[in-house]
C-alpha cells in the first residue's frame, strides 16, 4: 500500500503522514513524497497511491489554497489530524546579509510577524514546499544571501 503526501522529506505533511500511519493498523505502507497537492490528487486519481495526505488549513494563515485548488469531487476525505507546526529559519552562512527568505506560501503567511522582527528587510520568495526550500539552500540553488523557513528536521537534513 502506498500513501502519498504533499511535501518533500522533512515536510509538515510527512509528519502528518507519520501521525496518520500511527493511528491505523495497516502493515507494509510505503510513504511517497509528491511535493504538491496537485501531484497527490493526480496520483490518487491515477491509482498510483492508495491514500493521500495534504494540508487543509492552519490556525494562523487559514485555508491552504493549494489544496483547495487541487481537490476534485472524486476525492473523499476519510480522516483529519492536527499537528503542531514549528518553523525554523536556516541560512547557509550565519554571517551573510540575508536579502531573501524562501518557503511555501503557507509558511510565509504563518511567519509574517516573526520575520518582521528578525528578517524585516528580506524579500519573500515562494517555493512549492518548505522542505524543498531547505534542500535547495543546501544544494546551492539558493545563494548565501537566502534564508529558508522549514521544519527543524528538514533544515538539519
Amino acid at each position: 500500500m502506498k500513501i502519498g503526501f504533499q511535501g518533500d522529506i522533512g515536510s509538515n505533511a510527512e509528519e502528518a503522514t507519520s501521525v496518520f500511519l500511527n493511528s491505523i493498523s495497516v502493515k507494509n505502507i510505503t510513504p511517497v513524497a509528491l511535493v504538491t497537492s496537485k501531484n497527490v490528487v493526480s496520483a490518487l486519481l491515477n491509482k498510483e497511491i492508495d491514500y493521500g495526505v495534504m494540508a487543509i488549513r492552519n490556525s494562523i494563515a487559514g485555508e491552504v489554497a493549494e489544496t483547495k485548488n487541487a481537490l476534485t469531487e472524486d476525492i473523499e476525505l476519510i480522516n483529519t489530524t492536527d499537528i503542531p507546526i514549528h518553523h525554523c529559519v536556516f541560512v547557509k552562512n550565519k554571517d551573510a546579509e540575508i536579502n531573501f527568505v524562501a518557503s511555501h506560501i503557507q509558511a510565509l503567511l504563518q511567519t509574517v510577524k516573526t520575520r518582521e522582527k528578525i528578517l524585516k528587510d528580506a524579500n519573500e520568495l515562494e517555493c512549492i514546499d518548505t522542505a524543498l526550500a531547505a534542500k535547495m539552500l543546501y544544494e546551492g540553488e539558493y545563494p548565501e544571501n537566502y534564508a529558508v523557513i522549514c521544519r527543524k528536521n528538514a533544515g538539519q537534513l
